[in-house]
């Protein structure tokens, strides 16, 4: 881990309260107090900019939230060629209906499960899930060497 990385989770651990839970509120007040802290130099202190960016976000919830089907899942999907680009989400149907699209967003849920193994992986009673999405993986591969 990097130095300035360490030095931020270090600040970040000493802001738990007395029941151990670290409140973004309150690492904000701190970090607005201490200018000369790592906190404070990774912090957007710039309003507009700052707003600006929280309506993005709030438009990404309302899309999540109101761009439904019947079942309340999802149709559309924000893939990650979209996001390194300027951003924008895609009609689910076409995603999957288009073979390099589908790739795309299977190499996205494949990066979020290890993203979510990493953050869950002391619970043993997610061991069959980390095992399939493995098992997923190692069919892409051996797929991708088959076709070479």
């Amino acid at each position: 881990m990097e130095v300035m990385s360490v030095a931020i989770a270090d600040e970040l651990l000493a802001l738990r309260n007395d029941n151990g839970v670290i409140n973004p509120a309150e690492v904000v007040t701190w970090a607005k107090d201490n200018p000369a802290s790592r906190l404070h130099a990774s912090l957007e202190w710039d309003d507009a900019l700052a707003g600006e960016r929280w309506r993005r976000e709030q438009v990404r919830t309302l899309i999540a939230v109101h761009v439904v089907d019947a079942e309340g899942s999802r149709k559309l999907i924000s893939l990650s060629i979209d996001r390194t680009a300027s951003g924008g989400y895609r009609p689910l149907d076409e995603v999957l209906g288009q073979p390099t699209l589908r790739e795309v967003m299977l190499k996205d849920a494949l990066a979020e499960l290890d993203r979510v193994q990493k953050k869950y992986e002391k619970l043993q009673e997610l061991q069959r899930v980390w095992l399939a999405a493995n098992e997923v993986r190692e069919g892409r591969v051996s797929r991708r060497k088959a076709a070479a």
